[in-house]
């Protein structure tokens, strides 16, 4: 899939305040096909050859068009009402879910980038679910500390940018090199006791937990292979934390492969 921009400026005066577009970020569910779209991009100088590049996005395909209306007040007075169909939407999500680039998803987020145009709009993924998956019968359950939960899966390692900005290495932000489980299925996390303040957040579908052994870490010639690690599970609450729950684990041994 290709998408093609024509960028042009639009210029209005108003002076009347405020202005007023888009009114809260409502949760939205949709289906679809998760595609990567390549967007052709130009820029021209007077006294310069014209410069050409790609940008992958990854864009939502949904079942069906996305019909978004959009309203633009000064004061109490509504001065326009916009209305189109989109064929698809830009989404972005953590890189627990990427292994689901190409399926069909059922995607839960919000519109993060409320600017004047749609094509601009993205929506950002809390929770992005198999389709498959939720058709399966059983899916398995496990609870946050002080619960001790086994896991089974492989472990990969992926460089992060960390303080002071968690942006970009590139500007000077500390590299951290996190441990990451990757399940063999996934499962859902619910609180062992619901407290009013705690950060801990039910979930559904998590396919990778951020992992951090309290021992030594298994040998790294085991990591693909898979292995049963143990402990406690909690909910993402800093800008170290890059996947929705976390665990300390106490202990780990090789998977048990089957026989069959």
């Amino acid at each position: 899939m290709t998408l093609r921009n024509t960028w042009f400026l639009i210029t209005f005066t108003c002076s009347v305040l405020p202005l007023l577009g888009w009114e809260g970020e409502p949760e939205i569910v949709l289906e679809g096909m998760l595609k990567t779209a390549v967007h052709q991009c130009s820029r021209r100088h007077p006294d310069l050859p014209e410069e050409k590049w790609e940008e992958r996005q990854t864009v939502l395909v949904p079942d069906e068009p996305i019909v978004l209306s959009r309203s633009l007040s000064i004061g109490k007075n509504q001065v326009l009402t916009q209305e189109t169909i989109l064929p698809f939407i830009l989404c972005s999500f953590n890189d627990e879910f990427n292994s689901l680039m190409g399926k069909r998803v059922r995607l839960h987020g919000r519109c993060t980038r409320p600017f004047h145009f749609f094509d601009e709009i993205e929506l950002h993924a809390d929770t992005v679910l198999d389709i498959a998956w939720l058709q399966t019968p059983q899916t398995k359950t496990v609870f946050y500390e002080p619960c001790t939960t086994e896991l089974i899966g492989t472990l990969y390692q992926k460089t992060y940018p960390g303080p002071p900005n968690y942006s970009n290495i590139d500007d000077g932000d500390i590299p951290e090199s996190l441990l990451f489980l990757t399940l063999t299925e996934p499962v859902n996390v619910a609180l062992t006791v619901i407290e009013e303040d705690s950060f801990n957040q039910p979930v559904k579908g998590v396919r990778e937990v951020q992992i951090v052994f309290l021992n030594e870490n298994p040998p790294d010639e085991l990591w693909s292979r898979g292995i049963t690690v143990k402990g406690t599970l909690f909910s993402a609450h800093t800008g170290h934390h890059h996947r929705r729950v976390l665990m300390m684990a106490n202990s780990w041994e090789p998977a048990v492969r089957s026989t069959q």
